[in-house]
């Protein structure tokens, strides 16, 4: 019976084991995963056609575009405005993040790395690595989606430090004054002048909220609770780090409102429909894959082979004449954001921020 096969991946999540390979962040992928059930604007007959689609088809989504309405003093039949809507509709683009691995079991039959604990330490690398490259991937949608004005900014951070936004590099940048437990608070009351109120969540670089954290312990009296995570604008499962963002500053990063950014998975027909055929098996991870937060859709196959390369020539006759098993991990997705008809001049709800270092 084949090593490999989609329910190892059930048994994979529950093992740990020493492996070099560092824990990291990803930060962008987590807080699109997260917001995913805010997006209110991908109707949930054009969330199944996402599930299902090809490259060849496109599941398009109906806007009214804002308008500029009419408004009258006078009544009157011949006062009586038209006001027409003007609609439109747009569609996402599907990301593909694909990676895999060989198996040889005989390499494993005297050897003291064990075969089971060698899957899980090369999936788990694997499932990191495609992590990483969603990320970067979830980073380029919001660079190109993020705001490209943002009014009353400075207004809004009078008091502790300023804010100052930048039309040329479509940065906020948040003095390092103004980097304390009213950071959040400024913000929100920002995005609400700019009439994009709600939940917001903040995606930074490693140790990007160094500054808010430290500064938020002064007012723990009872050594149990830090007040940072009882603010209203952002608890602690609202902040994220992602060791994607690059800065040279105090932090980069991105405040998102809920719903700003979504992320559906899709799975090609052969995956989705359990195709096998001699010796080769398409199918759906059954749970989400640590990392990536996904279901992935999985192809195994095996081969007959020689592998007496793999280890000093002439020394395992067991690799000989033997076989290997292989597995694809492809991550098929998109990452669906809201529309805007003009984002040169109408606020997104995404803003790039930056903590300056003066």
């Amino acid at each position: 019976m084949a090593f490999l096969d989609s329910t190892v991946l059930n048994d994979f999540q529950a093992r740990e084991a020493t492996n070099e390979k560092r824990e990291a962040n990803y930060g962008m992928l987590n807080l699109a995963k997260d917001s995913t059930s805010a997006v209110d604007y991908v109707p949930p007959s054009v969330q199944e056609v996402l599930a299902t689609s090809s490259n060849a088809r496109n599941a398009k989504i109906p806007v009214l575009k804002d308008q500029t309405v009419t408004v009258n003093t006078t009544p009157g039949f011949a006062n009586i405005p038209v006001n027409l809507g003007e609609t439109d509709s747009y569609y996402f683009t599907a990301y593909d993040v694909f990676s895999g691995f060989r198996f040889y079991p005989a390499a494993h039959a005297e050897n003291q790395v064990d075969g089971q604990w060698y899957f899980d330490q090369v999936m788990r690398n694997v499932l990191k690595a495609c992590a990483a490259t969603t990320d970067d991937i979830v980073e380029t949608v919001m660079e190109a989606r993020k705001t490209q004005v943002l009014d009353y900014d400075t207004q809004i951070s009078q008091g502790d430090g300023t804010f100052s936004f930048s039309a040329v590099n479509d940065e906020l940048t948040i003095d390092k004054s103004a980097q304390k437990d009213t950071m959040f608070y400024n913000l929100g009351q920002l995005m609400i002048a700019n009439q994009l109120p709600g939940a917001y969540r903040i995606v930074t670089s490693p140790a990007g909220l160094v500054v808010n954290d430290a500064e938020s312990m002064k007012y723990d009296t009872q050594n149990s609770k830090n007040i940072s995570w009882q603010q209203l604008y952002m608890p602690d499962d609202r902040r994220y780090i992602s060791d994607q963002i690059a800065t040279s500053a105090n932090f980069n990063g991105f405040f998102v409102r809920d719903g700003a950014l979504g992320l559906y998975e899709n799975y090609p027909y052969d995956f989705r429909n359990g195709t096998r055929i001699a010796g080769k098996e398409w199918s759906i991870s059954d749970v989400e894959l640590p990392y990536m937060k996904m279901r992935a859709n999985v192809y195994v196959n095996s081969e007959a082979t020689d592998g007496t390369a793999l280890v000093t020539p002439g020394t395992r006759t067991d690799l000989k004449m033997t076989h290997f098993e292989e597995m694809a991990l492809w991550f098929r997705f998109y990452v669906v954001y809201r529309y805007n008809s003009d984002i040169a001049t109408r606020p997104q709800d995404i803003v790039k921020l930056v903590g300056a270092t003066t």
